[in-house]
Formats: C-alpha cells, structure tokens, sequence
C-alpha cells in the first residue's frame, strides 16, 4: 500500500472537533471517498460534507460524538453499521457520514469500493490529517486524469456505479479507461436492479453539474438512458419545424446547458455574460436577482430547492412531444410537424417517471405545473409583440401557473420558475446568440418577473379590496360558487388596475351580478 505524508484539516471548526471526538471514541479514524480524491485536485473550497470510517461500532462512536457536539444523529444503516451526522448550527448544514470497515480492515474496505480515485483514505489523528493510504493506485490515476475500476467485479457488484462512473467522468473531466469503458457498456442492462431511490439520487447530482447536457448525452451514449429515463431517450430523432433546426433531443440539451446557466447565475456559481444573449439577460434581471433568490432557494423538498429543479423543468419540458408528433405538408410541400397538447402529455409522463423515482407529490406537482405552462411566456410574446404585456395578462399568467396548486390564489414560484425556463426554452429554439427578437423576448420575461415580484404586481391582489364576507353581507348572497366566480373576478380586475378602492369593487360587483341576471 502507498503511503504518503499530509497535513490537512477541514476549514469548518465542527468538522475538526467531531473528527477529534471520533478518534478519542474509536482510533484509528479515516477520512475517504471524495473528499480525499477533492483534496488532492484542490478542489475543497466547498466541503461541506465528509465520509468516515472506523475499525468497528460505528453507530456507536457516531452518537458519542453527537451527543458530546450536538449534532443531529441518524442510524442510516444498521446491517452496514452506518450512521450520519448532521450539523446545523452553521451557514451551510454539516454532513458526516461514519460507516465501519468492510471486512473488518482498511485495504479490503478500500478494495471494496467503485472507481481507484475514490478509494484513498486520509488517517486523522489530533487536529489534522496526516497521512494517505493508496492500496490501488488511485493517485496515480488521479495525476493522469483516468477512470479506472478497482476490481474487476467493482461495477457488477453494485450497478449503480455506472451511472456514478459517468457523473464522475463529466465532474472531473477525465477519461474512462478502457477495460472500465468496456465493462460499463456490456452492464448497462443491470441499472434495472437497482432501487428507484438510488438511481433518483444519481441523476440529481448528475444534473446538478455544471454540465449537465454533457452527462446526459454520455448516459445516451453508453445506452443507459432508456434504461433510467426512456421518455428522454425517446425525444431523440423526433424531427420539429423552423424555427427549430434541432430534433426533440438536442433541442432538450440546449435548454438543459441554458438552464444550468441560469442556474450558477442565480446561486452566484458562474455569470452568464459569456454569450451576447447571456450578456443582455443578466443585465437585464440582475436589478432582480435579490428577489429571486429569495424565491427559487426556497426549499421544495429533502434539501432540494426550487433553483436546482430549473435543469430538470429543461429535461421534461418537451418530454411529450414523440407521442403528440402529427405530420402536416406545408404549401412548398415539405412535412410540417405539430405537437398538440404536448404540455399535458408531458405533465403526465413526467408524473409516471417521477413517481417511479420517489421523487416527493409536491415536487411532482410543481414540475407537471411548469409543464403544463412552458408555452404561455411564448404565446404572450406572440399576443404582445408590439408593446408591453397588460397587468391583466401577468395577473392570469401567475394565477394558472400556481393553479395546480395553490388554487385559485395566485403564488410567484411556479411562474418565475416557468419564466426562466421559457428563457431557456427560447434561446435553444436557435443555434444563434442571441436568437431572433431576443430584446423583445427578454423584455416580455423581465415584464412577467416584475409583476410577479415586485410592487404593486402579484401583491396588491393578496391584499383584496372586497372579500367574500363583505360581497355576502352587501349583496344578500348565500355562500357558494357564484362569490368565488364575483371574487375571482374582482380580483383580475384590481390586478388590472381597473379598480382601486372597495367602492369601487363594489361598485364593479354590481354590474357584474346585474349582467349575470
């Protein structure tokens, strides 16, 4: 076994003292996996969560070291004696993970794992890190920027290495090597055996990349797509009309890599500047970029915030598009395709796969609403090409966004989430930057954005000038569907401006109630 001389200690004071703890409860304490293989590419500046290893007990030693700190302690495995540790107290949550040694040593548990670059350990004694352990040549591999498998029976022992093998391929940009290659496309087929809930978790972080298009088309590549998502797989050769010039498939990739742009802008990863409409558009929703933060970091669900969704709503947008294609022929006698109703197709395949993958009913719901509104921002462009959207257009916009559900109050997430995409959405239409009426476009979109967040939009209607109670007792009227029709109404035309006062609501409840007569 290779071993070479460090030091090293985490830049999180709680991670050196629960590290201290857990090599006074159970000496000797190894840091592996990623973080060692991070720590050699100097790539820890983000740390945030870290796997242990000790000798044995390690649901023990993991609630010692809990109760002594005050972490939170959870028992994820007890056949496998994990535990992991969760700190809170901080600005990002602390994640530790404390497994014991397969095998009862270091080098078979090392033997034991997926890929040579994850299967280092660093030995932790008092305050820092300060010695690596190679058995397999993991940083060798690293320097050569390869993939290689530990065993050759690593990837069939647990299959849902294939799909970590391309997420890592694309993480670190390195080159599988090629017995390793050659075994993740003959095992392609065992990704079946694997549970939904661990396939789910490798997609998450796969899109979450920075290039996520890339890892999407490498899972197509190594013919594992149909396998994790067959309704992606089958968007590719769907030929579209001008103004596309891309089928189905690519037209997805390119939204996904704007998506993720947006992404890294709005966490503060990465600009978007880098392209001439990447330019316009940032400076264009940078004065909004407060507001939409505090909307899109907002947790949907287990730690997954609406933003880091803005990749997959890219994914699915199209998703129902093979099964709605119809073939028309145009006057210069070309084929014309059409995709009727592709929205709600695609709502519901994504809500069939989703489910399969146990994403949350919440999740779900928010990413079929996004679906199902992906083509308004585009239509209201077309509506209003030649000026400004109405008050009136932005107020409906938000409210059948939200519809789904929140009911018929309308909310600012699921329409700023389908704004953005509609802006990715747009721009992967061209290969082009920017895209054709792009000025216009991004105008319209900011239009929408500034109605849904800022003054005297989305929230002067959550502060009503008539209410049913004050409808009730003015008009003589029995509770039911006709006051939340009047209500409803009322509601669209303050969001219009068209009514500013309750007397003048009531005045407007009036002329709506004697029409209705």
């Amino acid at each position: 076994m290779e071993t070479l001389s460090i030091q090293w200690q985490p830049a999180q004071a709680a991670f050196i003292a629960l590290l201290n703890a857990l090599a006074e409860i159970a000496d000797p304490v190894y840091l592996v996996g990623g973080v060692v293989r991070d720590l050699l590419l100097q790539r820890t500046d983000k740390l945030n969560d870290l796997d242990v290893i000790v000798s044995r007990d390690a649901n023990v030693a993991a609630r010692r070291a809990a109760d002594r700190l005050g972490w939170a302690y959870y028992p994820l495995d007890a056949d496998r004696d994990v535990a992991r540790l969760v700190f809170t107290a901080s600005s990002t949550p602390l994640v530790c993970d404390v497994a014991g040694m397969r095998g009862g040593d270091l080098e078979t548990d090392l033997q034991a794992r997926d890929f040579t670059v994850n299967a280092m350990a660093l030995r932790w004694r008092h305050n820092c890190a300060t010695e690596l352990l190679d058995p397999v040549g993991g940083h060798s591999d690293l320097e050569a920027r390869v993939l290689r498998r530990v065993t050759p029976w690593s990837l069939a022992e647990d299959p849902v290495r294939l799909l970590r093998g391309v997420r890592l391929a694309i993480q670190l940009g390195f080159d599988i090597e090629e017995a390793t290659l050659v075994q993740m496309l003959r095992l392609g087929d065992a990704l079946r055996l694997v549970s939904a809930e661990r396939v789910r978790d490798e997609l998450w972080k796969m899109l979450a990349l920075s290039e996520p298009d890339k890892a999407l088309e490498m899972l197509r590549e190594f013919r594992f797509l149909h396998t994790v998502l067959p309704e992606v797989a089958q968007m590719e050769d769907v030929a579209q009309s001008a103004p596309h010039d891309a089928d189905v498939y690519h037209h997805t990739l390119r939204a996904i890599r704007h998506a993720a742009a947006l992404y890294g802008w709005i966490v503060g990863e990465r600009g978007i500047d880098h392209t001439p409409a990447g330019a316009e558009l940032a400076a264009a929703l940078t004065p909004y970029l407060g507001r939409l933060r505090q909307v899109l970091l907002e947790i949907v669900a287990a730690e997954r915030r609406l933003v880091d969704w803005l990749v997959w709503f890219a994914l699915w947008h199209d998703a129902g598009k093979p099964a709605t294609r119809s073939i028309e022929q145009a006057p210069d006698g070309s084929p014309r395709y059409r995709f009727l109703g592709h929205e709600e197709v695609g709502a519901r395949l994504a809500r069939q796969r989703m489910e399969a993958l146990k994403f949350s009913r919440h999740e779900i719901a928010l990413l079929q609403a996004v679906i199902r509104m992906h083509m308004r921002p585009h239509h209201l462009h077309t509506a209003f090409r030649n000026g400004p959207l109405s008050r009136r257009a932005c107020y409906r916009f938000f409210r059948d966004a939200s519809q789904s559900i929140y009911g018929n109050a309308a909310h600012a997430e699921v329409g700023i989430a389908t704004v953005l995409l509609a802006l990715a959405d747009y721009q992967a239409i061209f290969a082009e930057s920017p895209p054709p009426e792009w000025s216009a476009y991004v105008r319209h979109a900011v239009e929408l954005i500034q109605f849904g967040l800022g003054p005297g939009g989305l929230e002067c209607v959550r502060k009503p000038l008539v209410d049913g109670r004050l409808l009730m007792h003015y008009f003589k009227l029995e509770p039911g569907r006709q006051v939340g029709e009047l209500l409803e109404q009322l509601r669209e035309a303050q969001a219009a401006g068209e009514i500013t006062t309750p007397e003048e609501g009531l005045a407007l409840a009036a002329e709506l109630l004697a029409g209705s007569r």
